[in-house]
């Protein structure tokens, strides 16, 4: 259980984060933290890795502290363990975790191409995201949490990378939460969504509830329902809407003619985040 109480964070008078209730009640799954730039993703998971001393609320744990793993390319310049050769750092890990598999570090690293004797100031910005990856995924830890996993990924990499992720899950459940830009890239890897809005608490629900609520009407109205936006194209108009359909529902849209399909998340989540 991890679970956070009535947390407010503050940077100077910037609020940053106001009053957050949330729990991760699951021991497994893998939680998409969501929202724009400068909502509070970081701090967010900054606290949960009680890597912030100053905040108002608890953070509290069923578990030791230590079996958080926090993973970022933006490491600091200054620490020379992340700056010397990968080998140095695989060894750095296996001192740190006890969990960590250096073997499946190395397997990741050939499956990437990635060489474990070259020095990672020398990497480019995406090799050394995905280095920081596959060790963080290396670690099976209790809880892994990444904070923009695909920075400097190109296309391949990505789904290269959500894919070993998804792999090693199944073989090694734990609770992984990740923050993305890339909401259509990792939609189908997600069991729960969090989104953030301002500094608040948008959306805390699985993946099937918040995709069975993600409704699009054609041709049709239904009153009563929580409507995002509504668009005319010709003489076609969509109304996009995020509450719950019920059989009842459906038979009222089709008998108007109209029609009842299903919409992304990255759509939802520009719909519901806009200003």
């Amino acid at each position: 259980m991890l679970k956070l109480e009535e947390i407010t964070k503050k940077y100077g008078r910037k609020v940053v984060l106001q009053q957050i209730n949330l729990e991760f009640k699951d021991q497994a799954g893998v939680y998409g933290l969501l929202g724009r730039n400068g909502v509070g993703k970081t701090t967010m998971m900054k606290l949960i890795n009680d890597m912030i001393a100053s905040y108002d609320g608890r953070v509290s744990t069923s578990f030791d502290l230590a079996h958080i793993v926090f993973v970022t390319s933006d490491v600091s310049d200054y620490n020379s363990v992340f700056q010397g050769k990968i080998t140095k750092l695989i060894c750095y890990y296996e001192n740190m975790y006890p969990k960590f598999d250096a073997h499946y570090a190395e397997e990741l690293l050939a499956r990437f191409n990635l060489d474990p004797k070259l020095k990672i100031k020398k990497l480019s910005t995406g090799n050394k995201t995905l280095v920081y990856n596959i060790l963080g995924l290396a670690t099976r830890e209790t809880v892994t949490v990444f904070d923009e996993p695909t920075n400097g990924l190109d296309s391949v990499n990505r789904q290269k990378f959500f894919d070993a992720m998804l792999e090693d899950y199944a073989q090694h459940p734990r609770l992984i939460i990740l923050s993305t830009h890339l909401i259509q890239e990792v939609e189908n890897y997600l069991t729960h969504v969090i989104m953030l809005k301002e500094t608040a608490l948008l959306v805390d629900a699985n993946i099937e509830d918040v995709q069975a609520r993600a409704v699009r009407l054609t041709n049709a109205e239904l009153p009563n329902k929580y409507i995002l936006n509504q668009r005319q194209l010709g003489s076609t108009t969509e109304t996009y809407l995020f509450d719950t359909i019920t059989e009842e529902d459906i038979r009222e849209v089709t008998g108007q003619g109209g029609q009842v399909g299903y919409y992304d998340l990255q759509t939802l989540f520009n719909y519901l985040v806009e200003d």
